[in-house]
């Protein structure tokens, strides 16, 4: 498998650094960053600093997205008519969570209130005929579909037949045809004035609650635990980490951090996962905790999931968190098999837009698969298994190739679809699979450049440069994510004193130091075979002992009671000469 090398782009700015330094009290180095994300003016910068509550209210109001005035007025109704309503909702951790939140402040303002989340392999995404006869017959008369329900225009004109009305609150692109719902909550449908388009379900479950409880005239007394709830979502579904999912985040781990018990089945499930006593972040949520809330829905039933996140009882609590973090850990069996499988599969020459098919493959997984292939790759994956008489599976594509757009091209070989430019999920009868093989790479205009992997780089540091105070002040730009990327940075020319790899762990720990004897110490994730790989073409020792030059972030290490900045490396070029 031929694999390209990675550019490394060093990011131009030309603002002024030294008036933004002096006029917000940060380096130049933390100005030239937050200029890199287009924060010029002491106005923006301030508010991207202080966000708060009060910054996502004043923002804009929730009534000017289209239609939530019309949702806010059936389900109040529905809630003082004792009208049974049931939650509609997806089983992965933005559908368990927006499920969650929607179903607590309901049943709360007095409501009749129930959940319906599908079974990934039994039922697939989405509403479907059967479920939605099923609620028929226990007496639902208002369907709140959240986080799907945008392209559900058989199911909801169903439902309507059978006297159930439905509310969409979805945040996924709309097809060409809308589904007959009494209001439809998508800011991205046609027409919707709203101007932040971003937000995933979690979040617009937020705002909608928030508004729904002013619209009652009662006290949003759930907010602290839905604001963590959204932060979750919005981390985990991996949406833009600007503007309002900024501040939800930002506001939600504050919250998580100051009562890690404010969702008492999440206080569960950080127990067990070692975070209770530990300060979370988005890496936290995104690799320890979301991975268990959605290993639910991959292997078992995302039920279990929302049934941790609403239980009072302890003991019950406690078997479901046990439950979702061994559920995870075989999921990480599961996704480490077939990626190696898959990789080992590739060879010669790659395809622009790799289709795999693989029968051995849990489908619950393919989109997992499919992203990591297309990190180790650069370039769109695509990763089919065998569903029910079809072939189903997902893809996951770079920035620069809009896979969303590629399948709609190509609707007519699909069963059906549905996604994000990045992120598609896909059933396509097997015959198929080689037309849209076919049709995808003939239209792909992506080149070999575009495959190499990029690293944007905001400034070309010395070691003298990585200091704690810099590693506090790009730590207040958090949180980091899609949209607001860790901030990157290039040391050249420096010397690899010692380097000590962990293989159990894929773990490196580096000793650094630079012409003027100034040591810095280094750690890198993941990196094991890809640094092996370039010791042995570089003819270098393994141990140390040769010149290099490092991508990294810059981190606040604890150990033994010693603080210390560090580089915690992303990248790197070695130089097999060493540096006198």
């Amino acid at each position: 498998m031929h694999m390209s090398n990675s550019q490394w782009l060093m990011r131009e700015t030309d603002a002024n650094l030294p008036l933004m330094a002096q006029t917000l009290g940060i380096s130049e180095i933390t100005a030239r960053v937050m200029a890199n994300r287009n924060i010029r003016t002491k106005n923006t910068a301030l508010t991207f600093l202080k966000t708060s509550l009060d910054n996502l209210n004043n923002l804009r109001p929730f009534l000017a997205m289209k239609n939530a005035l019309k949702a806010l007025d059936r389900i109040s109704a529905a809630i003082k008519n004792g009208e049974k309503i049931t939650i509609y909702g997806d089983y992965d951790a933005d559908g368990i969570t927006s499920t969650t939140i929607l179903h607590k402040v309901m049943t709360r303002l007095g409501g009749i209130s129930s959940y319906y989340i599908p079974h990934r392999i039994d039922e697939g995404y989405g509403m479907n005929i059967n479920a939605i006869k099923s609620l028929a017959e226990t007496g639902t008369k208002l369907i709140i579909a959240v986080d799907n329900g945008i392209a559900a225009v058989d199911e909801i004109a169903f439902a309507r037949a059978l006297g159930i009305d439905t509310v969409v609150i979805d945040h996924h692109e709309p097809g060409e045809t809308l589904p007959d719902a009494i209001a439809i909550v998508d800011p991205k449908q046609q027409d919707c004035p709203y101007p932040f388009k971003e937000m995933c379900a979690g979040g617009l479950a937020y705002r909608f609650v928030d508004a729904l409880c002013e619209y009652m005239n009662m006290p949003f007394i759930e907010q602290e635990e839905s604001l963590v709830l959204a932060a979750i979502a919005t981390i985990c579904d991996i949406v833009p980490l600007t503007d309002e999912n900024r501040i939800l985040v930002n506001c939600g781990m504050v919250v998580l951090n100051s009562n890690k018990l404010v969702n008492l089945g999440l206080g569960s499930l950080l127990n067990i996962r070692g975070y209770l006593e530990k300060p979370i972040d988005t890496f936290a949520i995104g690799f320890a905790v979301g991975p268990c809330i959605n290993a639910a829905g991959r292997l078992d039933s995302a039920v279990k999931a929302v049934e941790l996140l609403l239980s009072d009882n302890i003991t019950t609590r406690m078997q479901l968190a046990h439950q979702l973090t061994e559920l995870n850990e075989a999921r990480k069996d599961l996704t480490a098999n077939c990626i190696q499988r898959i990789l080992d599969s590739l060879s010669g020459e790659l395809d622009k837009v790799l289709v795999i098919t693989d029968t051995e493959i849990h489908e619950s997984i393919a989109g997992i698969v499919a992203g990591r292939i297309r990190d180790i790759t650069g370039h769109p994956v695509i990763v089919l298994t065998h569903g029910d008489g079809a072939m189903k599976g997902s893809g996951r594509s770079p920035k620069c190739y809009n896979l969303f757009e590629a399948l709609h091209d190509n609707r007519h070989l699909l069963s059906r679809f549905g996604g994000h430019s990045m992120a598609a999920g896909l059933t396509i009868p097997l015959e198929n699979v080689p037309l849209l093989h076919g049709a995808l790479n003939r239209d792909c205009a992506l080149t070999e450049e575009d495959f190499r992997p990029v690293f944007e780089i905001d400034a070309a540091l010395d070691l003298n440069d990585i200091t704690i105070k810099l590693s506090d002040e790009i730590l207040r730009l958090a949180p980091f994510g899609r949209g607001n990327n860790e901030p990157l940075f290039v040391t050249h020319t420096l010397y690899a004193e010692n380097v000590r790899t962990i293989d159990e762990k894929n773990t490196i720990i580096f000793t650094f130091a630079d012409n003027f004897g100034r040591k810095t110490k280094g750690i890198a994730f993941g990196l094991n075979d890809t640094y092996n790989q370039r010791v042995a073409d570089a003819g270098v020792n393994k141990l140390g002992g040769f010149g290099i030059d490092v991508v990294y972030c810059i981190e606040t290490n604890v150990f033994n009671g010693n603080v210390s900045a560090q580089m915690r490396v992303k990248d790197f070029n070695i130089k097999p000469l060493e540096i006198s």
